[in-house]
């Protein structure tokens, strides 16, 4: 069952293509199961019945993500990304900042931080080599400070994803050209934005004015899902603890 939502966004299934799939098998086909041969889904966290929620971020074709939050969700979806064997440049003005990703990324810790080898470079300005390759690629667009961008992703199985720090009017049609955007709680005049951006019921508006600091909202197309962020010891070692802000 569905719940009308935002020019034609609604409420979503488990069927859902914007959500990474979900298989249920006996437990005795375990032992028989391998990892995947390409990335799966990046897991956010949990849905309100503790079920885990993950995103496919890198698809076939080339994909736009809209990140409405802070630098700590930013650097947890970055990190999570490259978990799954996605590599990862971040574009931003203010690259220390992005030190821990890359480092956590980078297990010798020997290689530099715009180093094309690099699990994850962090540069000032886009490389022009992110149209080459055929690896799965996630340019992160850091907009919180100087970083110019965005530019779309120019080739299949790469994801630019646009960091926004608010919502305002200057930027509601990148955010609403986005395949995902991925929302954290909102100030009430941008919540009202976002309201008559995506035409949203007035009980989701009110969820994006009132969500805690570890809870987001996924919408896309036919996607509407409260996720609450789910932080394991090592992340809160890297990145500090959940938080709304830088």
């Amino acid at each position: 069952m569905t719940t009308p939502g935002a020019a034609g966004r609604v409420a979503p299934t488990r069927a859902d293509p914007e959500l990474a799939p979900t298989f249920s098998v006996p437990p005795e086909m375990l032992d028989a199961l391998g990892p995947p041969v390409r990335p799966a889904g990046v897991v956010l966290g949990a849905d309100p019945d503790g079920e885990p929620v993950a995103v496919t971020l890198v698809r076939p074709a080339p994909t736009r993500v809209v990140l409405l939050g802070g630098l700590y969700l930013a650097r947890q979806v970055t990190l999570r990304a490259v978990g799954t064997g996605t590599r990862g440049v971040v574009v931003t003005g203010r690259p220390p900042v992005w030190d821990a990703v890359r480092r956590a990324g980078d297990v010798s810790d020997a290689l530099d931080a715009d180093d094309p080898a690099a699990p994850v470079r962090v540069v000032r300005e886009p490389p022009a080599d992110l149209a080459a390759g055929g690896e799965p690629l996630l340019v992160v667009y850091d907009r919180g400070a100087t970083a110019r961008g965005p530019a779309p992703a120019r080739r299949p199985r790469q994801t630019t994803l646009v960091v926004l720090p608010s919502l305002v009017p200057a930027v509601s049609d990148l955010a609403d050209d986005a395949d995902l955007v991925l929302i954290q709680r909102l100030p009430p005049h941008e919540a009202e934005l976002a309201g008559r951006l995506w035409r949203l019921t007035p009980a989701m508006t009110e969820t994006l004015r009132t969500l805690p600091d570890h809870g987001i909202v996924v919408l896309g197309r036919n996607l509407w899902r409260r996720v609450d962020l789910v932080t394991g010891a090592r992340e809160t070692a890297i990145l500090g603890p959940v938080r709304r802000g830088d």
